[in-house]
């Protein structure tokens, strides 16, 4: 049986109905048949870009004559490698810098936000706020966050709906602040939700928080109130979640920091590999959990905490989590994030930053390749 690896072909195109976003997957059996390597192509795309996990809005389109000598080595690799020679061409291709190839146009019917059959993670570009969307196993999805009042019209509702979401079985606010919340109550209003996880934290700066918990609770839907150490059961095959931080006890406050701080951090495993998320959680909670937890905070994916801000993202919190990937939520107004303290606190770590302001909506897959891909996909 061959092994496979994974590329995923990114692609973007504003002219499309709301710059929906399309992907598609190359799989390149480089342990190939006497034939030669496969090439099986699952959707169509305008524009598209080699890079793991990536959709870049913002890459500057290479000169015609450089995508064409890209689309035709591409080629030539895929069909007329030698047999002898396949693994060889697979790996070099594997790890081959990112190339745009303008291609032609897509069909009206291509598929959408194309889903692998494991454990898709989507870190969404709602401007300024954070808002993540997850396809579990075994057909239960997530929601942490909705982001801002925007979300209702802008990156959120328009991903749903391109993704035909009807019902979400587990919604997470990790604390109650508007670039959190806001989204949440277009959520409720439009799609059936199983499970609601919050804070008992008020927020006495603001009044939308608590419009947001009277419309969970007259929709009838069965709120929990994780507290640090508690297991979370999303009912995924293979998922295990781990809370480790929260205010699961009556507070309120109108202080920004208290607030943040209160942010549900939990960590999700699911076939060896890890992601950590972890709110607005800022440096002060970072480094008390770092000492407490240690290296059960170690995970291969951060969500990084309070959209880059210069308090959180701490270098004894980076050393227990020691991630390979960081994922930034943030937009073109950004209040300064992510700042260049915590940006180079995540790259000292040692880990390969994506930003939403930048890159656009982001993707990861972990399946059954998930661990050779990354390290066949990570810069030498």
């Amino acid at each position: 049986m061959s092994s496979v690896t994974y590329i995923w072909l990114l692609c973007n195109s504003r002219d499309w109905p709301g710059s929906i976003h399309l992907r598609t997957l190359i799989r390149i059996h480089h342990w190939a048949r006497a034939s030669g390597a496969q090439l099986l192509l699952q959707a169509p795309a305008q524009q598209w870009e080699v890079d793991m996990h990536r959709v870049n809005q913002n890459s500057p389109v290479p000169a015609v004559f450089k995508a064409a000598l890209s689309a035709a080595l591409l080629f030539l690799t895929v069909f007329h490698a030698p047999s002898a020679s396949a693994q060889a061409y697979g790996q070099l291709l594997a790890a081959a810098p990112a190339v745009e190839i303008p291609l032609a146009p897509p069909p009206q019917d291509a598929t959408l936000y194309a889903a692998g059959p494991g454990l898709n993670v989507y870190f969404l570009n709602v401007g300024q706020g954070d808002a993540i969307y997850m396809e579990l196993p075994g057909g239960r999805n997530a929601l942490i966050d909705g982001g801002p009042s925007r979300s209702a019209t802008g990156g959120l509702a328009k991903f749903l709906a391109a993704k035909q979401v009807t019902k979400i079985d587990h919604v997470v606010l990790t604390h109650p602040h508007s670039d959190h919340y806001a989204g949440l109550q277009y959520v409720f209003s439009n799609i059936t939700v199983e499970n609601f996880y919050d804070t008992r934290l008020d927020n006495k700066g603001a009044t939308a928080d608590n419009t947001l918990r009277d419309q969970v609770r007259a929709l009838g839907v069965n709120t929990v109130y994780p507290a640090p150490g508690d297991r979370l059961d999303w009912s995924a095959p293979g998922v295990e979640i781990k809370v480790f931080n929260s205010c699961p006890a009556e507070s309120a406050s109108k202080t920004s920091k208290v607030i943040n701080n209160c942010s549900i951090m939990f960590k999700l495993s699911y076939n060896g590999s890890s992601m950590l998320f972890t709110g607005d959680t800022e440096g002060e909670t970072e480094e008390l959990l770092a000492a407490r937890y240690g290296a059960e905070l170690r995970a291969d994916v951060l969500k990084v905490g309070h959209h880059g801000s210069k308090y959180s993202s701490t270098s004894a919190f980076l050393k227990a989590v020691r991630p390979a990937r960081a994922y930034i939520e943030v937009g073109k107004n950004n209040y300064g994030h992510p700042t260049q303290d915590a940006l180079g606190r995540l790259l000292g770590a040692g880990a390969k930053v994506f930003r939403t302001d930048l890159d656009d909506t982001l993707e990861v897959v972990v399946d059954g390749a998930f661990k050779a891909v990354e390290a066949a996909a990570r810069p030498v």
